[in-house]
């Protein structure tokens, strides 16, 4: 019998196409996300799925939401890299307190496994070298990166204590259909919402940070191959294994849409890794998967996509 899955942050762009994934293969779905939150995403699910609105910082909304799961994954975040180091108190309340009441419903609950979904981008930090294995240090210079760890810590402690099985995914930068162009990060769907708009794209530095983006159809078959493959392995960077820059996107977006992008430069960040590129040879190994939509495949159909959204 297929597990029931809990989705928090379901209604998302990664949240919503995990829910297309897991439907696909026969399992339930429940999907958690804010009150009120825009069922645009999951239109075309909604007489499959369960919904559960509520707070993520509620322990009442949390204890309500795992009742029946078998499998919770985990995609919840208040905060981006970018605007964490603002106010890290917000951060560690929103988050990592959240997390552990999360952490401990799910205990109480029996909830067999925890799927979280790290960041591949910032727990690092700035890498010795690339592409940058699991066992490489984590010294991330970003509130995010250290919630995003610390998290990671909490599951080892309460799996080697209490026996609460999970996996982690260090996801590296994922783009394709529904990502939000007017979000504050998603360099791909931003820079193409502004290229079909006739907008200027602005970009902090030169254009040279170096970046693994994996389409987001690879990324969740991953998370839901990682369902049916038993292993002693828990984390597992989810990328692509291919690194390409901010300049590599305005160009292939370019190419793709026969425009001639308007680019400015701005300062460069303090916050900005150089180089992140993941070494995705563990989970291939381990899980048997290996992404299969290159780069200007991928970019193309968020590309379309984004057309049919914006004209």
């Amino acid at each position: 019998m297929k597990k029931n899955c809990l989705i928090l942050g379901g209604g998302g762009f990664i949240g919503s196409h995990l829910a297309d994934a897991l439907l696909d293969r026969g399992y339930g779905v429940t999907i958690f996300d804010k009150l009120n939150f825009s069922r645009k995403n999951i239109n075309h699910v909604l007489d499959k799925v369960r919904i559960i609105e509520g707070d993520f910082n509620n322990e009442v909304d949390i204890k309500g939401s795992l009742a029946g799961i078998d499998v919770a994954f985990h995609l919840v975040s208040s905060t981006l890299p970018a605007n964490s180091n603002e106010n890290p108190i917000y951060d560690v309340e929103s988050n990592l307190v959240s997390s552990l009441r999360f952490l401990n419903e799910a205990l109480i609950n029996k909830t067999s496994k925890v799927i979280f979904i790290s960041s591949g981008g910032t727990v690092y930090g700035i890498p010795e070298k690339t592409p940058v294995k699991e066992s490489h240090h984590r010294k991330p210079i970003c509130s995010y990166g250290i919630i995003k760890k610390t998290i990671e810590d909490y599951l080892f402690m309460f799996e080697k204590l209490y026996g609460l099985d999970y996996s982690v995914f260090r996801l590296s930068n994922p783009y394709g259909e529904r990502q939000n162009p007017l979000a504050a990060q998603g360099a791909v769907a931003v820079f193409l919402k502004k290229i079909i708009l006739g907008e200027r794209i602005e970009i902090w530095g030169d254009g040279s940070i170096e970046r693994d983006y994996i389409y987001i159809g690879d990324a969740v078959n991953a998370l839901v191959k990682s369902l049916e493959v038993k292993t002693d392995e828990r984390i597992f960077n989810l990328g692509s294994g291919k690194g390409h820059t901010l300049n590599d996107i305005v160009r292939t977006a370019e190419k793709i849409s026969g425009r001639k992008a308007e680019v400015k430069y701005l300062e460069k960040r303090k916050i900005d890794v150089p180089v992140s590129v993941l070494d995705n040879t563990l989970i291939s190994k381990t899980l048997g998967w290996k992404p299969v939509t290159d780069f200007e495949e991928g970019i193309t159909k968020t590309y379309e996509y984004l057309k049919k959204e914006l004209l």
